[in-house]
């Protein structure tokens, strides 16, 4: 068997397919840092009811994701396996964020409660329709150990640079101060959360269309199904299961879902560290995404040559550990200023620390980028190394794991993190500064130590990813294909 297109797929359409991930960006900004903060601080939606209508839709998402991937690895059409899926799905993803952010009929906790629910099942089900098929097409596009980070590391790229667009958007132009909401309190702005809505659904049919179109020539040349088969559930679970019993899959199935549950509680607690710990004002903000997004994007790139001759697991392990010894550093400096006859960290509005703040989240930032484009290679490699046992290529099972990891990111920490809110006692009506003191530095502390121990957990699952360069090679010259 033949790569048949592995030469005729030039790097200007890989970078054009990667453009596709442009969407997970504006997804993990929405789910990371306003759903739950405008739907509880905006709205008045009981933390504990937000989370739990979040919470729920994970249960859609892994139910749908693995299915949804089996479907379109068997699935024969005219249109292939992958496309169908993409086209069907990405303006429902885009309506579905519109009206997340549109504005209420009744401000009652019930009707909050199942307008959020329903509207976030509705785009996790769009969103694994979109993400799942998509990502499934990168291993078939490419089968080179390297040139794969290549693929990845726009991918990468891209999706930050959605997230930067989105975020700078929110902080410089949409969170602007009013009469009735100056400083900080912008962010209380309900007006700013509408265009929120629209501009994040402009990007979805943006990145989604020029991702699937620049792939449409290639369908007549990519993998079909040897034969169609009558659907059976018992069959399907049971090649399911097969996949799932892979070691390096479950490895990295596991280091995910630290990973994400750890990104995703990191996320939400932004946007109220921001306000009430850094004690921000959007305007200070707006560059911070425009800055951390170039790092990030220089971290994906640089992943691609730090990488080339070495293996991806113990670059990924390195850069992950460094990760874990930075991440608390500011935080804990804060916390323990006041204790301290030294000034350990400079006070909140001044030039110096916004200096410092931006430099450390660039650098977190990048070393997440080096990470996680390493993380998603490795996943493309599983492919091959099952199909030398299997029979079969099962791309769209295995590359659901990502796209569950990031709804995993932006969903179960959300889910988790609103319970903390509550415990706490982070009151929405909270407007007096004192009032705020106890509250966040308890979230603080939560964070500075559930996101190193996540972090290491993570880590230590790599250790039992068995890929290794050497063994791919050998796999795709036994299975016949070019390199």
């Amino acid at each position: 068997m033949k790569d048949s297109i592995a030469k005729g797929v030039s790097n200007l359409t890989l970078i054009l397919y990667s453009s596709g991930s442009g969407t997970m960006g504006v997804n993990g900004v929405i789910f990371g840092a306003w759903v739950l903060f405008f739907y509880n601080q905006v709205l008045g939606l009981s933390s504990v009811l937000a989370s739990l209508a979040i919470g729920i839709s994970l249960i859609f998402d892994a139910i749908s994701d693995p299915l949804v991937g089996a479907w379109s690895d068997r699935l024969k059409s005219k249109l292939g396996r992958r496309h169908p899926f993409i086209y069907l799905s990405i303006f429902p993803l885009a309506l579905g964020f519109y009206f997340l952010f549109s504005e209420p009929a009744s401000l009652d906790q019930d009707y909050l409660f199942w307008r959020l629910l329903i509207l976030v099942v509705l785009i996790r089900i769009s969103l694994t329709f979109y993400e799942t098929p998509r990502a499934a097409l990168g291993p078939e596009l490419t089968k080179d150990y390297d040139r794969r980070n290549f693929v990845n590391a726009w991918a990468y790229a891209i999706a930050i640079f959605g997230s930067i667009i989105l975020s700078f958007a929110m902080y410089k132009f949409f969170l602007i101060e009013t009469d009735d909401f100056k400083g900080d309190m912008a962010f209380l702005n309900p007006e700013a959360y509408k265009y929120l809505g629209i501009f994040a659904a402009l990007l979805i049919v943006i990145f989604g269309l020029i991702s699937s179109l620049s792939t449409h020539r290639f369908i007549p040349e990519l993998h079909q199904p040897q034969v169609k088969t009558t659907f059976s559930t018992k069959k399907l679970l049971e090649e399911i299961l097969e996949c799932f019993s892979n070691r390096s899959w479950l490895a990295m199935l596991i280091s995910g879902c630290f990973y994400g549950l750890n990104i995703g509680i990191s996320s939400g607690v932004g946007t109220y560290i921001n306000k009430y710990f850094w004690q921000w004002t959007p305007d200070v903000l707006a560059l911070f995404p425009l800055v951390t997004g170039i790092a990030t994007i220089f971290g994906a790139i640089l992943a691609t040559s730090l990488a080339k001759g070495r293996e991806k697991r113990n670059v990924c392990i390195t850069v992950f550990s460094i990760n874990i010894l930075t991440s608390p550093i500011p935080y804990l400096l804060r916390l323990l200023d006041p204790y301290t006859e030294l000034s350990l960290f400079p006070d909140n509005g001044s030039n110096l620390i916004w200096w410092i703040l931006i430099s450390y989240t660039a650098i977190e930032d990048m070393l997440r980028a080096m990470g996680f484009v390493l993380v998603i290679s490795m996943i493309f490699d599983i492919v091959e190394d099952s199909q030398i046992k299997t029979g079969r290529r099962d791309e769209g099972i295995f590359m659901a794991g990502p796209g569950l990891i990031q709804k995993v990111l932006s969903g179960l920490g959300i889910f988790i993190l609103g319970f903390v809110l509550q415990y706490i006692g982070f009151d929405p009506e909270i407007t007096n500064l004192q009032d705020e003191n106890i509250p966040i530095n308890q979230l603080v502390i939560f964070q500075i130590i559930i996101q190193p121990l996540l972090t290491l957990a993570a880590t230590f699952c790599l250790f039992f990813y068995t890929i290794s360069r050497n063994s791919h090679s050998g796999v795709v010259d036994e299975l016949g294909y070019k390199n």
